[in-house]
């Protein structure tokens, strides 16, 4: 007898127990991806939902305050009329029925005679003149103040000639009292208009809140003084989610045309001097307007809301840049500019409603440009226009893209005060070589510059700061050591001179002598500045970009970007 069970027992191998185990783990983490792609997808669907209830609620509010700005604008029209009516209101003069003619008048031949004289107490005195209130006699003469004044004046000359059979003029004898000017109907010095008392100056504002939410809005404004176009733009309005050069997915608000369509930043623009340029917007997801920053046209064209409207419908801007002289500081727009929204600026910038605008010089006689080239202002130095390029250093706040259109516009905390970016990125590349197509986002990887002394002009270099926070730029070598290649030639579209003897003509800091060369650019929000960069030798530098804490200066990111130089 065996002291061992013959029953089989199912015994696996450690292979096999790790081979469940595994194939155990996998349904897991499958089960797991599987309940975190439901889990986004219900956020991604909660997210969506939170946002059309919140674009029906901004709806709502935009409909309440067009509502309440249209009864404001009927209660401001019924004061205008009711002032003009009032200061049109005549002031009392004497009626035409009742002022005294010829006819009514006593006259030497109705006088009566020696012996019919009137006595006394017939005689007319104070006591018979009409008052304010009529005496009896003045009642007897006539039924009214109306039928005695509509007596004709043959029926007049008859009474006043008859005397009465006791020698006395009767009541209908005498001129009657009714015929004369009443006390309130006499002739006098007429009063002049009615002037209330002087208004009190006050505020038309309660508050901030109160002066940003009291915007003009109009649905198709037009145009004053419009001129044919050199150059005319179509823009359009998207939001979309667009991806970063990072990953990061954001909600995006800018404008768009054909060729740059559903992209940011907005479509880069070229206008030159002189020549009148158009750009027609169509705002969507409320009313919307642009501003072109830095240039100084006539404020409806100037896209400022508190200064001029809001668009709601579609507008055409109408702008003519400055001409430049050679040698005057006082002309020319030409340089580096940007546009934007400026409704609830704050945010609709962040949200990426802003693109670059670059005013190019006339040609001046005196001062020709070679083939290839462009020079920066009329008689300013001449670049490649190959090479040329554009950079703006961005960053994101993700709970501002949370936002809705006029967040903090009517009192709410909407937390515009806090900017905390946790993204950021470097916007361009090179102007002749930006990419179309849809829902792009143009952001800068890599530069060209030419070296110095060789047979190509000198590479611009335009930079935009489209962000809040202030930037530090550091152009170095290949070791990591400053190099002083870039030559700065103006400043927010205001080219650097020698403005040193009054009177006497402005050349350009190049033409002068003394070039402004460095190696660092410290600048903020909205300031643009034109540079030359001229590498000594060819090879690698890099082009490095910090944000800093606008309170401690603590570098809080860094973006480097190489330039090659050939």
């Amino acid at each position: 007898m065996s002291i061992f069970s013959r029953k089989r027992t199912d015994r696996r191998s450690i292979r096999g127990i790790e081979r469940a185990q595994e194939r155990d783990e996998r349904r897991r983490r499958d089960e797991e991806r599987r309940r975190e792609a439901e889990r986004r997808r219900e956020a991604s669907e909660r997210r969506r939902e939170d946002r059309r209830r919140r674009e029906a609620a901004e709806r709502r509010r935009e409909e309440e305050r067009r509502r309440e700005a249209a009864d404001r604008r009927r209660e401001e029209e019924r004061r205008r009329e009711e002032e003009r009516r009032r200061r049109r209101r005549p002031s009392a003069k004497p009626s035409a029925t009742t002022k005294p003619s010829a006819t009514t008048k006593p006259s030497a031949t109705t006088k009566p005679s020696a012996t019919t004289k009137p006595s006394a107490t017939t005689k007319p005195s104070a006591t018979t003149k009409p008052s304010a209130s009529p005496t009896p006699s003045a009642t007897s003469s006539s039924a009214s103040a109306s039928a005695t004044a509509t007596a004709t004046a043959s029926e007049t000359a008859t009474a006043s000639a008859t005397p009465s059979e006791s020698g006395t003029p009767s009541t209908t004898a005498e001129p009657s009292t009714t015929a004369e000017p009443s006390a309130t109907a006499e002739p006098t010095e007429q009063p002049g208009p009615v002037v209330g008392p002087e208004p009190t100056l006050s505020h038309r504002f309660q508050s901030q809140v109160d002066f940003s939410s009291d915007q003009l809005e109009v649905e198709d404004p037009v145009t004053e003084f419009l001129q044919a176009a050199a150059i005319s733009v179509e823009f359009d309005v998207h939001s979309r989610d667009l991806v970063m050069d990072d990953g990061a997915e954001f909600e995006m608000w800018s404008f768009e045309d054909e060729r740059y369509e559903r992209g940011f930043p907005g479509p880069t623009l070229r206008v030159q001097e002189g020549r009148v340029f158009h750009a027609t917007v169509h705002p969507s997801k409320g009313p919307h307007t642009i501003h072109w920053h830095g240039m100084e046209p006539d404020p409806r064209n100037d896209g400022v809301g508190h200064t001029s409207f809001e668009v709601d419908g579609q507008y055409t801007y109408q702008m003519q840049p400055e001409a430049g002289r050679p040698g005057d500081p006082n002309y020319g727009a030409a340089g580096t500019y940007f546009y934007h929204c400026h409704v609830n600026t704050p945010l609709h910038v962040q949200m990426g409603m802003f693109g670059p605008l670059v005013i190019d010089p006339v040609v001046h006689p005196d001062y020709p440009v070679s083939p290839g080239a462009r020079r920066a202002f009329v008689d300013g130095p001449e670049y490649d226009i190959e090479t040329e390029a554009l950079f703006a250093p961005y960053c994101v706040d993700p709970r501002w893209h949370e936002m809705n259109h006029a967040d903090g516009l009517s009192g709410d905390d909407a937390g515009l005060n806090r900017f905390e970016p946790r993204h950021f990125y470097l916007l361009g590349g090179e102007l002749a070589r930006r990419p179309a197509g849809r829902e792009r986002v143009w952001s800068l990887s890599s530069l060209r510059a030419n070296v110095a002394g060789g047979t190509r002009k000198p590479t611009l270099l335009r930079t935009v700061n489209a962000n809040y926070l202030p930037n530090m730029v550091t152009i170095t070598d290949a070791t990591g050591a400053e190099a002083k290649i870039a030559e700065l030639i103006s400043h927010d579209g205001r080219p650097f001179r020698d403005t040193s003897v009054p009177g006497a003509p402005s050349p350009s800091c190049q033409d002068s002598g003394y070039p402004l060369m460095t190696s660092r650019l410290a600048y903020g929000a909205a300031e643009r500045y034109d540079m030359l960069l001229h590498p000594p030798t060819p090879g690698r530098y890099y082009l490095r970009v910090d944000w800093e804490d606008w309170i401690t200066g603590a570098v809080i990111a860094t973006r480097t970007i190489p330039i090659d130089a050939t």
